[in-house]
């Protein structure tokens, strides 16, 4: 029994409409941007510096009438006092407490650079245990350390993260026990709800932990949002096991879970999994108040810990642009389409005008904004109708580039999108769609025929209902790639190498990499 057994539940209208630029931490602000781009919406992407000169890359989405602005998935219907009241925890939790909104009351000390370890080890020693040490700025969970059981294991940790991880200020704080649960909501409606599970494997009987990590890595690979959030071993997980009694070299038992983590954070190797039809009124009563509390906040996101025995829960933060990426992609559960409910708040109009099945390169979109080349990048508008599209096998002598450019030309006059691509096995696959049947139908019979170039022995024709992305282009392989391109290759490897030794990862982990020459494959 092994997690990379698991299928995904795809929305179909996401399936491989998620290029590289849109996934991960930019999950929200494409699938968003995209939604409403779908529907017929004039769509703007733009460089913006918050107060903190902090460059973000933002978007706004328009129709006849009007335009909304967006960052990340927070749209302007949320005021700048929402904001700034959610940005703050301490004052976040006064607004709730007038409110009457539940929040914990954990007990603790705050600790900046002026005290010692020693300090912070007697202060811990007066608490009641198990108890939380973590960074006062820290975010993602990094440096968080939850659910400490022993002074001993403080007591590693505290130089860990002050001198290794370089976190100025501190705190020690109670353990709140209870599982934490993520509502999304929008106008007074509960839309989404997951619980974030621990990053965790499960075991087949035969492999390794270490090998079982490997492995479920391979399979947040494959999801969108977790692209770049892979379970990586550290000293939180290295302390972990070694509290229950595990080491990376134990081999679990068939469908025995094994938790590496107590915090739930997906950036840390965390599974999303979709609770909402589970959600109780109760929980529900107490997210919708959220909004009723803090004036402004039209949708948002609560982080709640809840008492399932008792089904009570307390509120731990409000966050006024929550990713979207767990609701839309959970390794467990049904996708829940909080982007589409984005669109249906800021543009109700649009709900029933259907949706194209159409996306666009992001990546060429988001480059010149950040180099700054360019100050803000306008998507062509589409029409939200829905495309007719058909994928042909071509077999023959029909791997010649000119063949190829003359099929992206007739594909281009007819304005149909799609691709052309060799493969493996010598025979050529197209991919075309567009929203007239007649014009898909005129490219196929024209393509049937041919050039001099080629000889086509036989054309296998199939419905094709995947998103398609706009324009025709001529994909290949890297086999394919010329000298000047694999250089071209090299070069963008080797720059993201340069960018990964700056980061501040890799000066974290240089003593663990000191024990020897290790040749690491980089995957991102």
């Amino acid at each position: 029994m092994s997690d990379t057994s698991f299928k995904w539940r795809w929305m179909p209208h996401h399936e491989g409409a998620v290029p590289k630029a849109g996934q991960g931490n930019r999950i929200s602000t494409y699938t968003v941007a995209l939604e409403g781009w779908r529907r017929g919406l004039d769509l703007k992407f733009y460089g913006h510096y918050d107060e903190e000169q902090n460059f973000n890359v933002r978007y706004s989405l328009s129709n006849e009438d009007r335009t909304h602005h967006f960052q990340l998935s927070m749209g302007d219907g949320v005021t700048k006092e929402a904001f700034d009241i959610c940005d703050n925890k301490e004052i976040t939790k006064q607004y709730l407490r007038s409110a009457e909104v539940p929040v914990p009351v954990p007990e603790g000390k705050v600790f900046d650079e002026t005290y010692t370890d020693e300090d912070i080890l007697a202060f811990a020693k007066t608490m009641e245990l198990p108890i939380v040490f973590k960074p006062t700025d820290g975010n993602a969970g990094n440096g968080v350390f939850a659910n400490i059981e022993s002074l001993d294991e403080l007591e590693e940790i505290i130089p860990y993260v002050r001198e290794e991880l370089e976190f100025k200020e501190v705190m020690v704080e109670d353990y709140i026990p209870g599982r934490e649960y993520r509502v999304f909501v929008i106008d007074d409606h509960v839309l989404g709800a997951m619980i974030r599970r621990p990053a965790s494997v499960l075991g087949d009987g035969e492999s390794t932990i270490k090998e079982l990590i490997h492995q479920a890595n391979e399979v947040r690979m494959t999801n969108p949002h977790l692209t770049s959030r892979l379970i990586k071993v550290d000293r939180e997980i290295r302390s972990i096991l070694k509290r229950k009694g595990f080491k990376l070299s134990t081999v679990p038992g068939d469908g025995e879970r094994i938790y590496l983590r107590e915090k739930s954070n997906l950036s840390k190797g965390g599974d999303a999994i979709d609770v909402t039809d589970k959600l109780t009124d109760n929980l529900k009563t107490i997210a919708r108040n959220v909004g009723k509390a803090i004036p402004g906040l039209k949708h948002y996101g609560v982080d709640m810990i809840v008492d399932e025995k008792n089904d009570t829960g307390v509120i731990l933060e409000v966050n006024t642009r929550p990713g979207f990426g767990g609701h839309l992609f959970p390794m467990e559960g049904k996708p829940r389409d909080v982007a589409k409910d984005i669109i249906d708040f800021y543009f109700p109009e649009t709900k029933d005008k259907g949706r194209s099945g159409l996306y666009f390169d992001f990546d060429s979109v988001l480059e010149p904004i950040i180099n700054g080349t360019t100050l803000s990048v306008e998507i062509i508008t589409i029409t939200p109708d829905p495309l007719y599209g058909k994928k042909l096998i071509l077999t023959g002598d029909v791997n010649v580039s000119s063949f190829h450019n003359w099929i992206k030309r007739q594909a281009k006059r007819r304005n149909l999108n799609g691709y052309v691509q060799n493969q493996d096995d010598g025979k050529l696959l197209i991919v075309v769609a567009g929203t007239g049947r007649a014009a898909v139908e005129d490219f196929i019979k024209k393509c049937s025929s041919g050039t001099g170039d080629v000889d086509i022995k036989s054309i296998e024709e199939d419905e094709w209902h995947k998103p398609v992305k706009m324009s025709f282009e001529i994909k290949r392989r890297k086999t394919d790639l010329n000298p000047v391109q694999l250089e071209r290759e090299i070069e963008k490897l080797n720059k993201e190498i340069v960018k990964l030794k700056e980061s501040n990862s890799w000066k974290v982990t240089r003593p663990l990499r000191a024990f020897g020459e290790v040749k690491k494959k980089l995957k991102k």
